[in-house]
């Protein structure tokens, strides 16, 4: 079902990057915004001018404060609110060695209990309502690992399975709730420029550090996605409209050539293991 009436938007990081992006394009269009982020009177003052409202909102806090949050950005509009987009997140780098648990809690507090306890915030209002969109955008590494990428990847597997068990409890108790999942490669974003490293703990891997850091610093400026356009086909899969015009939009999408070759190549890896470990799997059953 596509929609061009006015719609209003809660967007979650919006400081930079997709979320900035979804701000500035939303306004220009119409819509209604509420743009949050930490320190938001000072990190988002350059989105002021848009017209967008401006929430104080940091997704790692406790579950009661984002209750109350919830409610403050619902009465902000009549109607409260259409879309929320939880786009927030960041990328920790570090080795399974040299992490910690509290590295690994840092990032999936942001990437993954963040989101979900926004979710669990606006569902209440949603499901009464009997409408609404709940989009989140993930990642290509929510489908495979990379060395070094352990917390990141860790965070976003947590969040795609997640958001599909989430679409198919809503399935049954608000069918009329829509979910939806981006999953992008890379974009030209400040992602790679604002990667937490976790502390150098084991000098075994002192190289291989090293090494991760220039491939880091190579991907900056070189990404193949444009953020500006990834943004034009999340609206559209929201609205129904552009390129999402007269399709059903499935749960995942994936976002850039280079993450869609990605998951289509582990797709395909994982089918050939089903095929040639067919006999091992079946041999398990009782009676085999």
């Amino acid at each position: 079902m596509s929609t061009t009436s006015p719609q209003t938007w809660l967007i979650t990081g919006c400081s930079s990057g997709f979320g900035e992006a979804f701000v500035r394009q939303l306004r220009t269009a119409g819509d209604n915004v509420v743009a949050t982020g930490r320190n938001a009177s000072i990190k988002l003052a350059h989105l002021q001018d848009t017209g967008a409202k401006i929430l104080d909102l940091d997704v790692t806090a406790s579950a009661s404060e984002m209750n109350v949050k919830a409610k403050e950005a619902w009465e902000l509009f009549p109607g409260g609110i259409d879309v929320v987009v939880n786009n927030a997140g960041y990328i920790e780098s570090g080795a399974v060695e040299e992490l910690t648990q509290e590295d690994m809690e840092h990032c999936l507090r942001t990437n993954f209990h963040g989101p979900m306890n926004i979710t669990r915030a606006f569902l209440p209002y949603l499901r009464a309502r009997g409408s609404g969109t709940l989009f989140y955008v993930g990642s290509q590494a929510g489908w495979h690992g990379d060395p070094s990428a352990s917390s990141y990847c860790a965070s976003k597997f947590a969040l795609e399975g997640a958001v599909e068990c989430l679409a198919k409890e809503l399935a049954m108790f608000a069918p009329n709730l829509r979910i939806h999942i981006v999953e992008p490669g890379y974009f030209r974003t400040s992602a790679f420029s604002n990667i937490r490293h976790v502390p150098a703990r084991v000098p075994a891997y002192a190289e291989f550090n090293a090494a991760t850091r220039v491939f880091e610093q190579s991907v900056v400026g070189n990404e193949l996605g444009d953020a500006e356009k990834a943004v034009v086909r999340m609206i559209e899969l929201v609205k129904g409209t552009g390129m999402a015009a007269g399709k059903k939009v499935p749960l995942r999408v994936p976002l850039g050539s280079d993450g869609w070759a990605r998951i289509k190549a582990k797709c395909e890896e994982t089918l050939k293991i089903c095929e040639e470990w067919e006999d091992v799997a079946k041999s398990t059953d009782l009676g085999m």
